[in-house]
């Protein structure tokens, strides 16, 4: 119950099995192995978030070439990643495979905890894609307009070098100067090795991504990485770790500091090219889906001042994901967030006052949250986040952030007055059997903790 499916696709089902034993995965995900004359059928199912396809000697690139290429007619193509495992890193495969469908491309000579870490990325951009057709087909529901979302649209990655703020948390090491050529030889890079002054770079704009590296102890970059998801403007930064030993790396601390992915200091200068151009890719693929999550603008599915779905069209939406995510057996998280201070602010200050208090609470949480997730205006001071394909301890770790940077916020009013919030929250996890009234209620039974 509640796994991610990854299936590995080989010459023969010994070749397959070989490749899916070196892909480290954790107990949350199936791997699963096929021989490529079973592969399509499989793969075309709509069962698996992710298709391996083990490319080199034993299958020939021709023959992936066309496997992607005939991906592209599967009706369950939209919520599927599809990606190539490869002995060889060269920058000309990279195009060629990227040319012919793959959504990204994992190199042979990654550590398998590098694998791992894309292999969440991945997991995640799977997510986003079923999410977005959800809300799709729920919109319609809502309105008779085919026209409520733009047609999909293939993110355009600019070729100008990846702009990037490299952050030193150690210097004395070999291992760490060696990344740091690698890096300013593929990319425009600023180099800092004060993190008080990277902070002050950081709001500059106009970054493609932060590298962190460490090459002693990564446990100040990491929590460097939790400092920035505190801050909302830089809440979807991309932040890529590097450090030398990456087998040690606990990927869910990381990944819930805010890590997007992990790399080790030993790379070469096309190694590095090469990952930063497909964690480039993966990026634009994010923000592209996230943009297209605001394309919604029926009032009949958004409430007006916070911008958040209406009750009716939240609450159908996350009956729809339920029941979506029963059929792959795959987590849902929700939260409850309460602004508990609105009433006294509307007795005190009036109902504008109260208005321009939801505004505010709107942008904070839509910059907050991930463009995944969904967030729903319930009643007048109560808010629905929906977390799909996440389980308890992750969305445990993003709602107390969520609720600190609100209860942080000060709103100022007409006439001087600055109002400080307080923000109660409780969250719950599906149990594979309750409809979404039934989990929203379960919600109201829990004992609601005030962010401190």
């Amino acid at each position: 119950m509640q796994a991610n499916r990854v299936l590995v696709v080989g010459k023969d089902e010994a070749h397959a099995k070989a490749g899916a034993a070196k892909i480290a995965a954790d107990k949350f995900t199936q791997v699963q192995a096929a021989a490529w004359m079973d592969a399509i059928p499989l793969a075309s199912s709509g069962r698996y978030q992710l298709v391996i396809v083990l490319a080199g000697a034993e299958i020939g690139i021709a023959a992936v070439t066309t496997f992607a290429r005939s991906a592209e007619r599967w009706t369950q193509r939209e919520g599927m990643m599809l990606v190539a495992l490869t002995e060889d890193g060269t920058a000309a495969l990279h195009r060629d495979l990227q040319h012919a469908g793959f959504d990204d491309i994992i190199h042979r000579p990654m550590h398998p905890t590098q694998v791992a870490s894309r292999i969440a990325i991945l997991l995640r951009l799977s997510t986003m894609r079923r999410e977005l057709v959800r809300r799709q087909a729920t919109a319609r529901g809502f309105t008779s307009g085919d026209g409520l979302f733009l047609a999909p649209a293939e993110p355009v990655i600019a070729s100008r070098r990846a702009s990037v703020l490299l952050v030193q948390f150690d210097q004395s090491a070999h291992c760490a100067e060696q990344f740091n050529r690698a890096v300013r030889s593929c990319t425009e890079a600023t180099i800092c090795d004060d993190p008080e002054a990277a902070r002050a770079l950081l709001y500059r704009g106009g970054l493609d991504a932060v590298l962190l590296c460490s090459a002693v102890d990564p446990r100040s970059a990491i929590d460097f990485a939790d400092r920035m998801r505190r801050v909302p403007a830089l809440y979807n930064l991309p932040v890529l770790l590097a450090t030398p030993d990456v087998e040690t790396l606990d990927l869910d601390m990381v990944f819930n500091a805010g890590v997007t992915d992990v790399a080790p200091t030993c790379l070469s200068s096309e190694q590095l090219s090469v990952h930063l151009t497909s964690f480039k890719r993966l990026e634009a693929l994010r923000a592209a889906l996230a943009v297209r999550y605001t394309q919604h603008v029926e009032m009949v599915i958004r409430d007006g001042l916070t911008g958040f779905a209406g009750h009716g069209f939240g609450m159908a939406h996350l009956q729809a994901t339920l029941r979506d995510c029963a059929e792959l057996s795959l987590p849902v998280a929700v939260a409850g967030l309460t602004i508990e201070n609105l009433d006294e602010i509307n007795a005190v200050h009036g109902y504008l006052a109260g208005d321009i208090v939801m505004r505010r609470v709107g942008d904070m949480v839509r910059r907050c949250i991930r463009g995944e997730d969904m967030a729903t205006r319930l009643s007048g001071s109560r808010i629905l986040v929906q977390f799909p394909d996440t389980r308890y301890a992750s969305a445990n770790v993003a709602v107390r952030r969520l609720a600190n940077v609100l209860r942080l916020q000060k709103v100022d009013l007409p006439g001087g007055a600055s109002i400080a919030l307080r923000i109660g929250y409780n969250l719950a996890c599906w149990d594979g059997e309750a409809d979404a009234r039934a989990l929203v209620a379960s919600l109201k039974a829990r004992k609601v903790a005030v962010a401190a």
